[in-house]
């Protein structure tokens, strides 16, 4: 027990540790096996992952770019909608595989005091194309500059005071925030799966569809894999009531 208290105590430092019990915002992200990559919507953190008919279905078209790990090529798949997810085909041996979700409706969020606003749904496995390659297809986006090292880019620039939370399988999260850079660092305590999740606001207004929203709500997860470290232990379940 006394091991496991001195990993808390160091990975608070230069960080907010997060025990959630207010309800997050629904968003993407990637989970990868032998076989396929899944696209879930809810929130990793809370352990929802939303089902069709249901929640889902406000998830009406992602898009999906596979890259190869033959020829290094990004090339557009098509998702097939399932009960709790999407299922990008041709993604087995893939390197990279991001997808991204612009076809939501503007809603009026007054109730929660935040206006019109219209959300775009970004997620990545695996690092940008190879040099030559098109562009990242992603608004909102990241690139891995080391171990534990991330740039945050919106539009292709880097993004400043951004906040990313870190999600581990066992719903531990972690908050940090980018500097000038855009750069953050973070920690990875335990081997298995995480997902980094960062909610970008845009306040430039705008129009889509017709309607006009006064600003933006980008979410970006990315996934990735830890081979080493410290056993997570289950997952422990939410607090919420939500």
């Amino acid at each position: 027990m006394s091991s496991m208290k001195n990993i808390f105590a160091g990975l608070t430092c230069g960080a907010t540790l997060l025990f959630s019990v207010t309800a997050h915002a629904h968003y993407l992200w990637l989970e990868s096996d032998n076989e396929s990559t899944k696209i879930f919507y809810g929130e990793a953190q809370e352990l929802v992952k939303e089902k069709s008919p249901g929640k889902l279905d406000n998830i009406k078209a992602p898009k999906a770019w596979v890259q190869s790990n033959v020829d290094g090529k990004s090339n557009p798949v098509e998702p097939v909608r399932a009960q709790q997810y999407f299922t990008i085909a041709g993604s087995k041996n893939a390197t990279a595989v991001a997808i991204l979700e612009e076809s939501l409706e503007v809603k009026d969020l007054a109730k929660h005091k935040l206006g019109f606003a219209k959300s775009n749904y970004y997620a990545r496995i695996g690092q940008l194309p190879a040099a030559g390659a098109p562009a990242s297809p992603l608004a909102l986006d990241l690139q891995q500059r080391g171990p534990n090292t991330f740039v945050i880019l919106y539009r292709g620039q880097p993004l400043k005071d951004a906040k990313l939370e870190v999600i581990a399988s066992n719903t531990w999260m972690q908050e940090h925030k980018t500097d000038a850079q855009g750069t953050v660092r973070i920690n990875t305590p335990w081997r298995g799966e995480y997902v980094l999740h960062v909610l970008h606001i845009d306040s430039t207004p705008g129009e889509f569809a017709g309607k006009k929203y006064e600003f933006l709500r980008n979410h970006l997860s990315y996934s990735l894999t830890k081979t080493q470290g410290a056993d997570p232990g289950p997952a422990v379940p939410s607090k919420s009531m939500d």
